[in-house]
This record gives C-alpha cells, structure tokens and sequence, in this order.
C-alpha cells in the first residue's frame, strides 16, 4: 500500500550529482525517484549550497573506504517547493517552499532534482517569503554551525549581553552569520577578521571592530583592542591555524572560548571538525586543559535543529539579517557538452580559493 500523499504524479527519475572514488571527476545520474516514505518529504530542488565540507568529503579517502564502490552524493544545503509528503508526515503539504540540510556523506546529496528529507532528522524550515530560493540554500549550514559557535558563549553573556566576541574568517559563510547573530541574539560587541577589501562588508554585517590580517599582527591588534584590561569571552575560528595559541590567556579570561570548526589544520581540502582530535594530539591537549583551567576549547559540528532555521526565518522576515550570494553556478546537472564538468569545476576553485563572501550557490535547472 503507498504511504505517499499527492495530488501530481512524481517523474519515474531524479538526476544528481554523484562520484564514485576520491577526488575523481563527478559525473550525472539518472536514478529511479523512490515515493517518500511514511516519515519523509520529496522537495524538488530550486538551489543549493556548496560549502567546504563537501571538498573535504570529495577528497576523503575515508569516505570512499566507508562507502565503497557506490555512488556518492554532493551538497548538504537545498531550498525548493515539496511535491509530495509521506502518510505520517503531518504539517506540510505539497506546495511549500522550505529550505533545509540534509547530510548523508555516503548517500543522497542535494545536487539532485530531488531530495527526501527526514521529518524530525533533517533540519527543515519554510523559507522565509522575503529570500529567493538561491538566498534560502545559502544559510542552512552555515547559520547552524553558527548557532553551534556562539552557544559556547559564557551564560551571563548570552543572558545579559554585552559580550566580546572575535570572529576569525568573518566575511565567509559561517562568520558572517557568528558576527550578525552574536549582535542581534545577544548585544555583543564584535570584532571581525577578514582582509581590508571585506572590512565595509562586516562592518555592514554588524561588527564594530575590524582587524585586517593581511597587514596587522592578528594578536598584537586584539591586544590593543582590549578596553581597561578587559579580556574576550568567545573567539570564533574559521579559517584554522595556531598563530594565536601564544597569547590565548591574554586574549581570553579563563571563563571565556576558543572554538574552532576547522581545528589547527589551514587546509581547505583537508576534512576539519572534531575528526582532527583523532591525528592533532595538540588540540586533546588544549581541549583537557581548558576544562581544568580554561579557556574553554573545543572543535565544534553544526546544529542540527529545525526550531533554529525557524528562529532564523523569522529574523529574515523582520529584516533583521542579511543573506549574501557572491555569485550562483549554473549548469551542474548539464550533461550536453561537459556543463556539470566546466560547473564543478567552477565550484572547486571557489571552495580551494577560499576568499569568497558569503556563500556559492547552485542553480539546480
């Protein structure tokens, strides 16, 4: 018996964006479009992100150890209009535009014409009116992991406010959203990172504070920066690195946090996250030491929580944030003429580059 509710056929077939072993060209497919199960949705897909994890799981010979010879999807972030809802599926019908993450490293990606996202896994939201769906496929990961980031805030500062927060990397797809969340979630004054042709574009985001890295001393000029003595409670890293470890306790009274979602690797091809405790003994250190003495350290991953695309789109719809696409790729289910290749190979360079502001984004034509 179908556990499926709708109202339009579905197409027999369903086009993505796969790779079978590490780092070798992705090619297109053609697969059979499966009906959603009980608990599931099929969106069909207007746009999606690319974001450097998905380098990372393309290049990751763990990867493809874990999921053999079989075809391995690519992108986590999608926005697009439901087609069909599965029977247990309650609050959704076809004809909402939604926009969401789903993250199957050894499966379905969301360079598909469709995706089945999981009612109560898979973060999931209706998007916000005021966004396109290129806008929308912008934000899942990145605002989560920024969500993630800033959690580690001390409790008096999320509470009260008045916070001191530096973001590291504050133009790219997660600083911007630490810097503008940091402001309008929690009154902190921010200091942002980023290179002196990005400084009008985070200040725009919210910062009050600018360090150019590309000619001042990082540590020297956070030091400087300290009203009476007054130390940081929270340092966001995007970028990676270890140059600021020696003047941390200077930087960061002991209550306070470093957190990273790279960790001390500067590789934007190289996996980061929490997996980097396994082969940087330094940072098990740092991590142990911070619990006895602080501050606090940890490598932290996204959350994966529907409420907070939820909080986010109704931000969104007040106009209080901002989305920025710096640019959006087309072609990437072509198969006429190498499209998805010259398009793949377009969105490598962006992510192996890493001076983009805000997001990369996938048209899914």
């Amino acid at each position: 018996m179908s556990t499926t509710t709708t109202t339009t056929p579905l197409p027999a077939t369903s086009k993505s964006l796969t790779f079978l072993a590490p780092a070798t060209p992705p090619h297109v497919i053609s697969t059979p479009l499966a009906a959603p199960a009980a608990s599931e949705l099929v969106v069909k897909v207007h746009a999606a992100a690319i974001n450097p994890v998905d380098i990372q799981l393309w290049n990751s010979a763990l990867l493809g150890w874990l999921a053999g010879k079989k075809e391995k999807g690519i992108g986590r972030d999608y926005s697009g209009t439901v087609v069909a809802v599965g029977a247990g599926v309650k609050g959704w019908k076809e004809g909402d535009e939604v926009f969401g993450l789903i993250s199957r490293p050894t499966g379905e990606g969301t360079f598909s014409e469709y995706v089945h996202p999981i009612i109560g896994k898979d973060p999931i939201a209706k998007k916000p009116t005021c966004w396109t769906h290129e806008m929308a496929a912008a934000v899942p990961l990145v605002v989560l992991t920024a969500f993630s980031c800033l959690d580690w805030l001390p409790a008096d500062k999320k509470k009260n406010g008045f916070g001191r927060v530096v973001v590291a990397g504050a133009s790219g797809g997660v600083g911007m959203w630490c810097v503008q969340l940091a402001k309008k979630l929690y009154d902190c004054n921010v200091t942002g990172i980023c290179s002196a042709k990005n400084a009008d574009f985070v200040r725009q985001m919210g910062a009050d504070e600018i360090v150019d890295y590309t000619s001042e001393f990082v540590s020297q000029a956070l030091l400087e920066n300290l009203p009476a003595g007054r130390q940081y409670d929270l340092y966001i890293d995007c970028v990676g690195g270890t140059e600021l470890f020696a003047d941390l306790h200077a930087l960061l009274h002991p209550q306070a946090a470093y957190v990273t979602i790279v960790g001390d690797k500067t590789s934007r091809t190289a996996m980061g996250g929490p997996l980097t405790y396994l082969y940087t003994p330094a940072q098990v250190l740092r991590f142990l030491k911070g619990l006895l003495w602080g501050p606090r350290y940890a490598n932290v991953l996204l959350y994966a929580k529907s409420e907070l695309l939820e909080q986010v789109a109704g931000l969104a719809e007040r106009g209080e944030v901002e989305v920025v696409v710096q640019e959006v790729v087309r072609g990437l289910l072509l198969e006429e003429e190498g499209g998805s290749e010259e398009a793949w190979k377009r969105v490598y360079e962006f992510m192996e580059g890493g001076r983009v502001r805000g997001k990369i984004v996938v048209a899914i034509e």
